[in-house]
């Protein structure tokens, strides 16, 4: 199978806008707040937008600009310092945590003797949490550094260091330690000084957030969704305290592509996203980064999971592109959103024509609904894909059109279950509404337009 080739800024764009619509939907239908979303490619950002409410309770419509509790994203900021530290000389991959942080030796000698790179790649057989993790549905609060003592000492090592991957948040905790000894300044200190050479004005370690919160929500399924408050996370806040946007996030992983300026050497970019763990899910996990596959493409990142915040990143190294969506809720399916945003990248590209059509294709470009749902058909180029508007993938299964005239396209790809090689025309009923008569003969309106 080849390669295709590198997608161009045109069709990243006209994607993130399809993207954003099908967001916009799927978030109207699954009841979710907000959803923030960014792309970049090549460092530089095509598409920014925000899609419904910050505070549903005070009618406040999210921007771009608020601020998300974005969880496990932490865990790439923390890799990067401990491994900026390493390219200074300031420590060494394989340097025992006890060394750097003496009492976690004395509260669990096997845990004193994990060394850096096997709590960054969640080797280390740490406890996740810790036995008292009810500070996730905020029944009190998280562990400050006396409360990551007591976990460690009532039971830190649970499995042998290296025999498979564990993830834990107490581990990466341990490491913001590391950070703070070594530097001898606060971890929120010195990630500042990370983020802000690369223009990251939104992006802290820990509360206060550079700007307003967007207000968490729980789950649907537990009721009416409630907001949620915002707590500290002390010191776990290099595990899960960070608060950022989409913007800046897509521009934190865009520095780690190779040959891009950013805060890592060469060689420890490629030893943070190469695979350390495989997992029974396809994903992988290097240090403080996942990997999955995604069509062709691998990409890494991180997704995050916090109390009324569920977010997800990813950045394909190879093309330089970078996607974020961030939602407020803790049932948001921002994983599904991002993956979906890429894989309309390729579904575009593969597609796209440049080739002058009989007709402009814009007339047919819409929205359109009738009994059985709801489609989007939108521009590749010159060429018109259907997208299913309500799938959880929105690239699976599309037709392809080409314009015929100024009334009419003809299907020319589709399942085989469709309506191949047969044409779909567009007309208008008595009293304006705009009409497709399209698979199996069947009229759709405008969404707005369709009678309840």
């Amino acid at each position: 199978m080849t390669t295709p080739p590198p997608p161009s800024a045109a069709t990243v764009a006209a994607a993130a806008d399809v993207a954003a619509r099908w967001m916009d939907f799927r978030r109207e239908r699954l009841g979710v707040p907000g959803v923030q979303f960014a792309v970049r490619l090549g460092g530089q950002l095509v598409h920014s937008s925000a899609h419904g409410w910050a505070d549903v309770e005070h009618g406040v419509a999210l921007t771009t600009e608020h601020v998300f509790r974005v969880a496990s994203h932490s865990k790439t900021f923390t890799a990067t310092a401990v491994l900026a530290l390493a390219d200074a000389g300031r420590l060494r991959p394989d340097d025992a945590v006890a060394q750097h942080v003496p009492w976690v030796g004395t509260a669990d000698a096997e845990l004193g003797r994990a060394t850096l790179r096997e709590l960054l790649g969640h080797a280390a057989g740490v406890t996740r949490d810790g036995v008292d993790g009810d500070f996730w549905q905020l029944e009190g609060e998280f562990l400050d550094t006396d409360g990551l003592r007591g976990a460690v000492a009532r039971g830190g090592s649970l499995v042998p260091r290296s025999s498979r991957f564990k993830y834990s948040n107490i581990g990466y905790s341990l490491l913001g330690l590391v950070v703070e000894a070594v530097t001898g300044t606060s971890y929120g200190e010195h990630l500042a000084t990370i983020t802000a050479p690369l223009g990251l004005c939104r992006t802290t370690s820990d509360l206060p957030a550079a700007g307003d919160l967007a207000t968490g929500y729980s789950a649907a399924a537990t009721g009416p969704r409630r907001p949620l408050r915002h707590p500290v996370t002390s010191a776990m806040a290099a595990a899960t305290g960070f608060c950022s946007t989409a913007e800046d996030l897509t521009a934190w992983f865009s520095s780690h592509v190779p040959g891009r300026p950013g805060p890592l050497s060469e060689h420890s970019r490629r030893l943070a996203q190469r695979t350390e763990w495989t997992n029974d899910d396809d994903t992988t996990y290097g240090l403080g980064f996942i990997g999955q596959p995604c069509g062709q493409r691998r990409l890494v990142g991180h997704s995050g999971g916090f109390p009324g915040h569920i977010t997800k990143s990813v950045v394909d190294p190879a093309d330089s592109l970078a996607v974020t969506v961030l939602t407020n809720c803790i049932d948001g399916p921002a994983s599904e959103f991002a993956l979906g945003a890429v894989k309309l990248v390729d579904l575009l590209a593969r597609h796209w024509s440049d080739v002058p059509a009989p007709a402009d294709p814009e007339p047919f470009v819409e929205r359109w609904a009738d009994l059985w749902g709801v489609v989007d058909v939108v521009r590749a180029g010159n060429r018109l894909l259907v997208l299913s508007t309500d799938a959880t993938d929105p690239a699976a299964h599309p037709k392809v059109l080409e314009v015929v005239d100024e009334h009419t396209v003809r299907v020319v790809e589709d399942s085989g279950f469709g309506d191949f090689a047969e044409t779909w025309t567009r007309g208008r009923h008595a009293d304006g509404t705009p009409t497709l008569r399209g698979s199996s003969g069947v009229t759709m309106v405008p969404l707005d337009r369709l009678a309840p």
